[in-house]
């Protein structure tokens, strides 16, 4: 493959860590590459940048736009819009951009493994560390590729500017990234935590989950079982006891997050309500659509007079909606709302009603929401107890503790859905395993995963629904819709199209995924 697409230049702008908040990510120029390799904080820095090619929001934010439980705006040609809509081309900007990033990061990663061991001034300790910290790295943009493409270009060393390297078969590219993740787990390449300005590099809790994870996307249910459970073993990670807290600032570094990409004020930001509602200074590039609402239980009966009345408690931390309170005011989307969060008055107005309120802090990014600096999470506790239950499941080893895995996800104490009781089937826990998954792990870049491993990529067919509306003349609850027509092919969809520019550029590379 050409160095120009995936191995590009040298680095030329590195990152060093920031001070008291954890793994930030700051620029602070070029590293002459004759020099580079001489002390340990040249190492450091080198891993550092590695970190700044994690998934951002588009990934763990806007990801769940192209299911059934979301709806990513249309921001011109080229995005998560079309994807969702089922127009998927090799040529689409967004889909161009994620693999880009992915082998950037794995460009970074291998700088470092080939490099680190020139380092002769330096704790020996540290720079194993280091080096063990890229190669995960490097397993997770294997794992996410993978996932997304199938057979890809497996590179684990610097290469010339002018090699092409083709695809390599998606199974040796996963046993490639367990065999990785094992190295480290086996050797304890990773501390179990870390503290001060080193909190926020991987450790080995997040190796034990990954591996969780590549396992379970791919159905080595026992492999997913012992990872998940090894994880469990430790004895360190527990859940949050505030869901919504958990996606603001206060639930940063808690013993529930297990890997996340560290962001800080002065270090890296995003615009903090960029994918919320417009009266909070968002421009609603994801909304929640009715498709979420349709996975909620409810805790008593349903009150046809207002449908949200006795809902699972993470609808109402997840979704902002009519009547809701938002910032200073009360939330409110319908057609003849004086508010900006009518229902399409604007571009960056709700289409469909509701927007999205996980990730959103008001009372501290409010008086500056560009610099917001939430850390976004990319595996979580809870995450890893319901891998374990599916993995169990799956396995047909249902007994307590595949309960109790749910059920203390389900019972977490601002949420507190009533218990699983004994006595389900296999196929009945599998079902109660699936719609946990899908309201507990909402817009966290999850949800696409999961509906292509369980086949069920069709629910996103038909025009996308969102908010319920009451008709004061009909005297009736309604769906709100603006016609956006989806589809779904189960032949093609699973898999995402090889980027045309890399088809163009590398000679290695002569066939695309099926139907594209």
């Amino acid at each position: 493959m050409k160095k120009s697409k995936i191995i590009s230049l040298f680095l030329g702008v590195v990152f060093i860590l920031g001070c008291d908040s954890g793994l930030d990510i700051l620029p602070t120029g070029t590293v002459a590459e004759e020099v580079y390799w001489e002390r340990e904080k040249d190492a450091v820095t080198a891993v550092n940048a590695v970190y700044r090619e994690l998934d951002d929001g588009t990934m763990i934010k806007q990801l769940d736009g192209v299911t059934d439980i979301g709806y990513r705006a249309p921001s011109g040609p080229g995005t998560l819009h079309d994807v969702g809509a089922g127009n998927i081309v090799p040529s689409n900007d967004a889909i161009t951009a994620i693999w880009n990033r992915y082998y950037q990061g794995v460009r970074k990663a291998n700088d470092v493994i080939a490099n680190v061991g020139k380092v002769e001034t330096g704790d020996p300790e540290v720079l194993s560390r280091v080096e063990a910290e890229a190669r995960f790295l490097r397993a997770y943009f294997y794992t996410q590729l993978s996932s997304l493409w199938g057979a890809v270009p497996l590179i684990e060393e610097p290469i010339d500017i002018n090699e092409h390297v083709g695809r390599t078969p998606k199974d040796q590219v996963v046993e490639f990234v367990i065999s990785e993740l094992d190295n480290i787990i086996n050797n304890n390449l990773l501390p179990l935590s870390y503290e001060g300005e080193n909190i926020g590099r991987a450790t080995h809790g997040a190796a034990l989950a990954l591996k969780a994870r590549i396992a379970l996307r791919n159905s080595r249910w026992a492999m997913a079982r012992d990872a998940s459970k090894a994880v469990m073993d430790l004895g360190i990670y527990e859940l949050y006891p505030d869901y919504q807290g958990l996606f603001q600032y206060e639930g940063q570094n808690s013993a529930e997050i297990i890997f996340d990409r560290q962001y800080a004020p002065d270090g890296q930001t995003y615009g903090a309500f960029s994918y919320s509602a417009s009266s909070i200074g968002g421009n609603s590039v994801v909304e929640p659509l009715h498709g979420l609402y349709e996975l909620m239980e409810f805790k008593g009966p349903r009150n046809p007079d207002d449908p949200y009345e006795n809902i699972d408690p993470r609808w109402n931390y997840t979704v902002y909606y009519t009547g809701q309170p938002i910032g200073n005011s009360t939330y409110n989307s319908r057609p003849d709302s004086p508010t900006p969060d009518r229902v399409q008055v604007s571009e960056a107005a709700t289409q469909h009603g509701y927007n999205l309120k996980k990730w959103v802090d008001w009372e501290n990014d409010r008086d500056n929401p560009s610099n917001g600096s939430i850390n976004l999470i990319h595996i979580r506790y809870a995450d890893v107890l319901l891998m374990y239950a599916e993995a169990k499941i799956e396995l047909n080893e249902i007994d307590q503790s595949v309960y109790d895995a749910i059920n203390e996800v389900r019972q977490r104490p601002s949420v507190e859905m009533p218990p699983i009781t004994g006595g389900k089937s296999q196929d009945e826990l599998r079902q109660i395993l699936r719609r946990e998954r899908g309201v507990e792990l909402a817009f966290e870049g999850l949800r696409l995963f999961d509906m292509n491993r369980w086949g069920i990529g069709e629910r996103k067919e038909g025009v996308a629904q969102g908010t319920y509306f009451f008709d004061e003349q009909a005297g009736e609850w309604y769906l709100y819709d603006i016609g956006f027509d989806r589809s779904f092919n189960p032949e093609r969809d699973v898999l995402w199209p090889i980027p045309q520019s890399e088809m163009n550029s590398n000679s290695a590379i002569t066939e695309n995924n099926p139907g594209y």
